[in-house]
């Protein structure tokens, strides 16, 4: 056979494999259509029924797979489908999960830095404010950094709600209204109320509205959203607001493995959603329907909603600074602790003094 004829039938042949085998044959165009893709699983501590958490952690998947146009999936596990609530440390440390949806105060012993965002009148009085908090703690702080990357992971983004306030049966118009107050509250809450006459009683959330309902307590705290959902707002007389007693993050966490896979535009892209979460979480607890079913409750039942004096608001954080040192001293590292703390309340002071009115960009975006 020829040499022209045998180059024309290896030509044809080709032809005619690449129209039976379209994928076979990649050219360098094609190749470089070929984009990797990054699966990633998402643990969290909740189950898909939550009406809060849930819906949050699923934006902030969904949200990151859309804007990288698919090329980060990431399947959410719920509550002990991958590990259970307390074990989200040494997940995401050992890439059982790339990311996970952390609550430090389940864990103080392993991060008790993050923990500290639970410590009693601390937090911002506004969502908005801790959000861009944690935000700015999860880049600037060397402690809440270096904590992260002792389980190989760096900051992904949070959940919180409004920060936690009373409400129940008596009313707490001023500090002298603490005392004999029976007072449902978390354990370093309660050091505080202490030392201004309540009586502290641990109860179970799931357990407000029977320890409420029976006399156990006399008040209650939790986010205004909390009370609703467990339906304390249906047997209270009173709301006490501006107590602002604690914030209650859930901090997610990426595999710092899995996070330096990504090509530089793709971790801009978790970072833009990153960005975001204040606002989206802003607008998601702000819902009008949500906001008026709340306060359709208060009005129907002429609950009495009161505003606690700020003066008085300052007396109970001076009290809590002793909790805020014990904190420190039980965290394994002073010094440590005191410089994330420092951070904290620098960031904290510099967000509320910029934004006493709220972050402007977040509200109603």
């Amino acid at each position: 056979m020829k040499k022209g004829l045998k180059i024309e039938m290896v030509i044809l042949m080709a032809a005619v494999f690449h129209l039976l085998f379209p994928g076979s044959f990649l050219t360098g165009e094609s190749i470089a259509a070929e984009k990797k893709i990054f699966n990633w699983k998402f643990s969290s501590h909740t189950n898909p029924g939550n009406k809060s958490i849930a819906p949050c952690q699923l934006w902030w998947c969904q949200e990151i797979e859309k804007r990288s146009g698919g090329q980060i999936k990431v399947r959410m596990y719920w509550t002990d489908e991958l590990n259970g609530p307390k074990e989200m440390l040494f997940a995401v440390r050992s890439r059982l999960a790339e990311v996970v949806g952390n609550i430090p105060s389940y864990t103080p012993g392993d991060a008790p830095i993050w923990s500290m965002t639970f410590l009693p009148f601390i937090c911002p009085p506004r969502v908005d404010q801790s959000m861009v908090l944690y935000n700015r703690l999860g880049r600037e702080s060397k402690p809440f950094i270096d904590e992260m990357n002792k389980f190989n992971c760096v900051y992904g983004g949070v959940f919180d709600t409004e920060t936690r306030n009373l409400m129940g049966k008596k009313p707490v118009r001023s500090l002298g209204d603490l005392k004999g107050m029976r007072i449902r509250c978390q354990p370093d809450q309660g050091i505080v109320f202490k030392q201004f006459g309540a009586v502290p009683v641990s109860v179970p959330v799931t357990e407000m509205y029977s320890a409420l309902d029976t006399g156990i307590v006399d008040l209650t705290e939790n986010s205004r959203v909390g009370f609703r959902a467990y339906k304390v707002d249906e047997i209270s007389k009173y709301l006490i607001l501006d107590m602002d007693l604690s914030a209650a993050p859930t901090v997610y966490f990426i595999n710092k493995n899995a996070w330096n896979e990504l090509p530089d535009d793709l971790k801009m892209v978790v970072q833009s959603v990153i960005d975001d979460l204040p606002a989206y979480q802003w607008d998601f607890h702000n819902q009008p329907e949500r906001v008026a079913e709340i306060d359709k409750v208060i009005k129907g039942r002429n609950i009495e909603v009161i505003h606690f004096p700020k003066a008085d608001r300052a007396k109970l954080e001076a009290k809590a600074e002793a909790v805020w040192e014990a904190w420190a001293k039980r965290s394994g590292d002073y010094e440590v602790a005191k410089q994330a703390l420092r951070d904290y309340l620098r960031i904290r002071d510099e967000v509320v003094a910029k934004y006493p009115q709220g972050v402007p960009g977040i509200k109603n975006k």
